[in-house]
């Protein structure tokens, strides 16, 4: 089957949009975006392309029997995201320090991808995520709810924040989880799992 690159092409401009219109959002200049999508998040989204169905002509040539298009993917890798920020951040860029600044557009860009139009991600969810990956157990790659907002808000004032309310992350976590970036863990109890990546369709 045929790869469908104009479907392929087509999604990684509406993605790199999500990302410009969320980075432009969160106080970065506009003739900034471009060097910081490719330096930073660039790495941590995928997209493959569609596979288109074999026509008549194809099937009639001894191509094979006529099936139906496959969908692409946007695979989305908060992991190698993470990764990258660390690598990456430069202190003070357009005088903010907060190192969330590409996740926010990142979780941005999978709730857009995971079409959850009655979620509205913000800036909390970032500061969430970003915090929950340095205070989570490396090994299992979750976190207890135990004294969650205290770890957090312990994390966060490094960047001179307002701390959150139990409120705040009580919200945030709901977000995080409808976009699939935490679930509940299966193996340790009251605790969140971290997930690595998140696929998602499109066609």
């Amino acid at each position: 089957m045929e790869l469908d690159i104009e479907s392929a092409n087509k999604k990684e401009l509406e993605v790199k949009k999500s990302l410009k219109t969320s980075l432009i959002g969160m106080g970065l200049e506009a003739s900034q975006t471009e060097e910081f999508i490719s330096d930073t998040l660039k790495a941590s989204i995928l997209v493959r392309a569609p596979k288109k169905p074999l026509t008549v002509a194809d099937v009639a040539a001894g191509a094979g029997k006529a099936r139906t298009p496959k969908p692409g993917n946007v695979k989305l890798n908060i992991t190698a995201l993470i990764d990258q920020i660390v690598k990456t951040q430069i202190p003070g860029v357009h005088s903010k320090p907060e190192p969330w600044l590409g996740v926010y557009a990142f979780i941005e860009v999978l709730r857009v991808s995971s079409n959850l139009k009655n979620v509205k991600i913000t800036e909390n969810d970032a500061m969430v995520i970003w915090s929950m990956w340095f205070i989570r157990n490396r090994r299992s790659n979750t976190i207890s709810s135990e004294d969650l907002l205290t770890k957090i808000n312990t994390h966060i004032t490094r960047y001179e924040r307002t701390a959150l309310t139990q409120a705040d992350l009580n919200d945030s976590i709901k977000n995080l989880e409808k976009i699939s970036t935490i679930r509940e863990s299966k193996n340790s109890p009251e605790s969140w799992y971290l997930v690595g990546w998140v696929k998602r369709s499109y066609s």
